[in-house]
């Protein structure tokens, strides 16, 4: 019985669904291989990251699913001089970091990143 109500509990707790309010857009900068970014709790987080020449691509090294819920897919550069865009959602308070590496376009499971971009997020 005990057990019962334990699960049940559980359960309500990881449905709990948390609408987006509020938009925080940032850019990265590619001399820049770190920041600080400071959103609220159902805020969205859209990043540009720095633009990726012909042959390479962003890609998601480090990202933890308990502070921020990817919300879409690498999106195109709006501009050519800027990179793609990538979006979040804080579904928890505290403290996380997303980390991005540059690679080429390969088929090989692993390839040595040329370049990185971390950013440390907290949540309020």
């Amino acid at each position: 019985m005990v057990a019962s109500c334990v699960l049940i509990l559980i359960g309500c707790e990881s449905s709990k669904v948390i609408k987006p309010s509020g938009d925080v857009a940032v850019s990265l900068d590619a001399a820049k291989k770190r920041g600080v970014i400071s959103v609220f709790l159902s805020n969205t987080l859209s990043l540009t990251l720095p633009p990726a020449g012909p042959g390479f691509n962003w890609q998601i090294a480090f990202h933890d699913m308990r502070f921020l819920k990817q919300q879409t897919d690498f999106r195109p550069p709006k501009t050519p001089d800027a990179g793609p865009t990538v979006t979040f959602l804080a579904v928890n308070m505290g403290s996380t970091r997303l980390r991005f590496v540059l690679v080429p376009v390969s088929s090989e499971a692993s390839v040595t990143p040329i370049d990185q971009q971390e950013v440390a997020v907290k949540i309020q």
